[in-house]
């Protein structure tokens, strides 16, 4: 299961379901329905023609989506708030109508975060104050507990991102991973390579969590020391970088999402699909 985020068109303005079309038309087999799309008055219409259209092929739903009437940044560790039950009573909605493999979100933010307009559609956030650690902890667990039963109800998996410290995520560490991953033997992650490695520790978190992986998403980024302020979400190039991924023995049977913003092009989409294609091959 290839795929590409519907955010890469969503960046570009582009519909929903228009989103949806051309990822399928590059040759993909699965489409994750993102965060990157402005709002729209007919999503759910769109959402259930995406499932009309292309019923035969693969689908996961990542949060926020679909988008609010205002950008918004969801944060899990606010807890069970009504705009947060709404966002999350759609997550499931959608993952119901297109039969969604996995829905998957951020593990929660330490601080209230703002949505701003950046110089990369890849990274509008602005930190703003912090919450108590206590309050965020029990938010972030009400939140879980509440969107693996809908995953139950919805038959799909759950699951949470690794994102850069630089983002302050409420669940960053390795210890705060198993601590998490124990209290809900049934939650899963998303690994995301990009963010991983612009961390530096793709290694670690494959060593430790390689079983609890249901979901990557694939992209490349150099380290914080030497890269700008935020994970590059660059292109694969060569089947050398994916080498560390071999220990996830599930990477045959899990969605593979391309995450990219506008920079890059098609032709490069393509061309990395194409080098994944061969890597699993040997796998």
């Amino acid at each position: 299961m290839i795929g590409l985020s519907s955010s890469y068109y969503g960046f570009q303005k582009i519909p929903v379901y228009e989103s949806a079309k051309k990822v399928f038309g590059l040759g993909f087999d699965t489409v994750e329905l993102g965060a990157g799309h402005n709002p729209e008055s007919k999503v759910w219409d769109a959402v259930k023609r995406i499932k009309r259209d292309f019923p035969d092929k693969n689908y996961t739903v990542h949060g926020l989506f679909p988008p609010l009437e205002k950008r918004f940044w969801f944060n899990a560790s606010l807890g069970l708030t009504k705009q947060n039950e709404k966002i999350v009573e759609n997550f499931f909605k959608a993952a119901q109508i297109v039969e969604a493999k996995i829905v998957s979100i951020h593990p929660g933010f330490r601080k209230e975060v703002e949505w701003v307009e950046g110089a990369s559609p890849m990274y509008e956030f602005l930190p703003k104050e912090k919450i108590p650690i206590e309050k965020a902890w029990q938010g972030f667990f009400d939140l879980v507990e509440c969107c693996l039963a809908k995953a139950d109800e919805t038959n799909c998996s759950f699951a949470i991102e690794n994102i850069p410290c630089a983002a302050v995520p409420l669940v960053s560490s390795v210890q705060d991973f198993e601590n998490v991953f124990k209290k809900f033997p049934d939650l899963k992650m998303l690994l995301d390579v990009g963010h991983a490695l612009f961390s530096s520790r793709l290694d670690n978190l494959v060593k430790h969590f390689a079983d609890k992986v249901c979901q990557l998403h694939l992209h490349m980024s150099r380290p914080e020391a030497i890269a700008p302020k935020a994970d590059e979400h660059n292109p694969i190039t060569s089947i050398t970088q994916l080498e560390s991924l071999a220990a996830i023995k599930q990477l045959n049977k899990i969605p593979i999402i391309f995450e990219h913003g506008t920079n890059i092009s098609e032709t490069e989409i393509k061309l990395e699909k194409k080098i994944l294609e061969e890597f699993l091959e040997k796998e």
